[in-house]
């Protein structure tokens, strides 16, 4: 219990301080490098005189079994990493295993690379092993790990273990973040240990690391060939970004690295100064996934404060902390832990950015341009999904810094249905050259119904007469692709501080609608390839459009059946 307890306390800590964080590089990070220094001449590689804080380039110190390490220039730089630390002794930061099997779910088994140890465990080197890396100042006893835990070993028969390095996670920040590569070393050679001796293939280990245990999970990936796969949750920011691939995560330390990013915003604050997101917004494996761009999550907003005391009631303190200072990058966790078992998939869609995808201009899966975030995600990228079930066709390499965005909710359960919705204006002799107010549409599908879908994104929008508005929306439900009905409601908006949007006496605040076209995001699969997931509706009647009048409704029915 008192251990629990100051656990607890611990990540309260964590998410109280970690605010303080950034502000070690707050004021390098008014000079934009990438404009200021464009041939990057404030990397410390590139200066050719000795720095105060710099040690001297044959410096090293080694830690027993695990071998040695050094610090050279590569790993400074004067904005993104300015200061170094060796790791402390592994007698301090004290890694520690803890094994999780069906057989034993809920008592962790301590584990140590030696025989004996593993003999007593219900260690099976034969199955797959996923390792859970906490972050800065957290620990193995976190609510979140134990989640993610019991998911695990729900979907699968693998061995699941959590790495808890609690000792060497405390403040400082920078201490902290040199700690890990002694960490990363600790999971290397346990993993090199049970390959030796208990036929563990490396390419059937899977390390998930939140936080610094992303950057953590490289440097073991680093040490290990063959690697099959890491996944970054909200890698660290701070002294990570925008520095060499040996320093943090990337695409090299694993056969696959796939990345949730959902803290990678700018948080401005009094005197024009602003700190970054806990999370790295940088590419930095093979497929990196943007929900809600990455940045501000749904129910993550500052109106989210008065939550806090029931959550407090609710989930207790650790929970309420991590409400109050670090939703956004614990999301990155939620989301991850909820698509284990998860019956409706995070498809995400590569984009050249989140604006295009809203705007539905990069929707259709047809292309292989789709792949689902969080666990499955190794399972989705192109692998022949287009294909005739008599055709081979080989995998697709996956590539590297590739970008994919998607939308999720508030709460839980997060995943959310994708459909792009297309309003098709007619333009006759009495309408207006455009209108100004809000959309809401009803879909009717066979497996249900969706109301007050918003297409003005929760306000007015202009709309011009003979041109079409696209938007991607989100809903719990799935309507199995085809839509046999919309309805479509319509509110002009007068705005008073835009003179040429009041319409009295003299103008056509009616909207003119000729047909709507209804597209659901799916992934297609071997023997769907004919499925259809797109549904155009047109308005029944003599006229080829529908007139809807102010705060009207028109209704729209598959062509295909008029």
């Amino acid at each position: 219990m008192g251990r629990h307890l100051t656990a607890k306390l611990l990540v309260t800590v964590y998410y109280c301080t970690i605010l303080i964080l950034p502000l070690i590089i707050q004021q390098f990070d008014k000079v934009n490098a990438g404009i200021l220094d464009p041939f990057e001449w404030a990397r410390s590689d590139r200066i050719e005189v000795n720095i105060p804080w710099l040690p001297f380039e044959n410096e090293t110190r080694c830690y027993g079994d695990l071998g040695c390490l050094n610090i050279t220039r590569s790993w400074y730089h004067i904005i993104y990493r300015p200061f170094n630390m060796f790791p402390l002794p592994r007698e301090v930061i004290n890694t520690k295993f803890f094994l999780y099997t069906r057989q034993n779910p809920l008592d962790g088994q301590l584990i140590k690379a030696t025989e004996d140890s593993i003999d007593k465990s219900n260690f099976d080197g034969s199955k797959l092993s996923k390792f859970i890396i906490h972050g800065f100042i957290d620990t193995s006893l976190s609510s979140w790990i134990g989640e993610m835990r019991t998911e695990l070993l729900k979907a699968d028969d693998v061995n699941v273990i959590v790495v808890d390095w609690a000792g060497g996670s405390l403040p400082l920040y920078t201490q902290a973040t040199a700690n890990t590569r002694v960490v990363g070393m600790e999971i290397a050679h346990l993993i090199k240990f049970l390959q030796k001796k208990y036929g563990l293939m490396p390419k059937s280990v899977h390390l998930i690391g939140h936080s610094l245990g992303a950057h953590t999970s490289g440097y073991a990936g680093s040490l290990i060939k063959g690697l099959g796969r890491i996944t970054g949750l909200d890698p660290a920011e701070p002294y990570f970004q925008g520095m060499p691939s040996h320093v943090r995560l990337d695409p090299s330390d694993a056969d696959f690295v796939d990345v949730i990013h959902t803290d990678g915003k700018n948080l401005f604050i009094l005197g024009g100064n602003f700190i970054p997101g806990y999370g790295m917004s940088q590419p930095c494996g093979h497929v990196d996934f943007y929900p809600n761009n990455g940045k501000e999550q749904p129910g993550c907003d500052i109106s989210q404060a008065p939550m806090v005391p029931l959550t407090l009631i609710k989930d207790g303190l650790e929970e309420a902390s991590r409400v109050l200072i670090a939703c956004n990058h614990i999301r990155a966790i939620k989301l991850f832990t909820d698509s284990i078992n998860s019956q409706c998939p995070y498809i995400g869609h590569q984009c050249p950015n989140y604006m295009h995808f809203i705007a539905g201009k990069c929707f259709s899966c047809r292309s292989g341009g789709c792949a689902i975030m969080g666990y499955h995600a190794d399972t989705s990228l192109g692998r022949g999904l287009e294909s005739d079930e008599n055709e081979v066709t080989p995998p697709r390499e996956p590539m590297v810094g590739v970008k994919y965005y998607l939308m999720t909710g508030r709460e839980f359960p997060f995943c959310r249905r994708h459909y792009r919705i297309s309003i098709q204006l007619a333009r006759p002799s009495t309408a207006e050259n455009w209108v100004q107010g809000s959309l809401k549409v009803n879909l009717y599908g066979d497996a249900g119904i969706i109301h007050d879908l918003d297409l003005t994104n929760t306000g007015s929008a202009k709309l011009e007469h003979g041109t079409t508005h696209s938007i991607v929306v989100t809903h719990p439900a799935d309507l199995g692709g085809k839509i046999r009905k919309v309805i479509v409601n319509w509110e002009y908006d007068m705005n008073v501080l835009e003179p040429r949007s009041l319409c009295l006496f003299w103008c056509n605040d009616h909207l003119y609608v000729k047909s709507i076209l209804v597209d659901e995001m799916e992934m297609p699969s071997r023997g769907k390839r004919d499925t259809d997931y797109s549904t155009r509706l047109c308005a029944p009647g003599k006229r080829d459009y529908a007139d809807i009048p102010n705060r009207g409704k028109a209704s729209f029915y598959d062509c295909n059946y008029l």
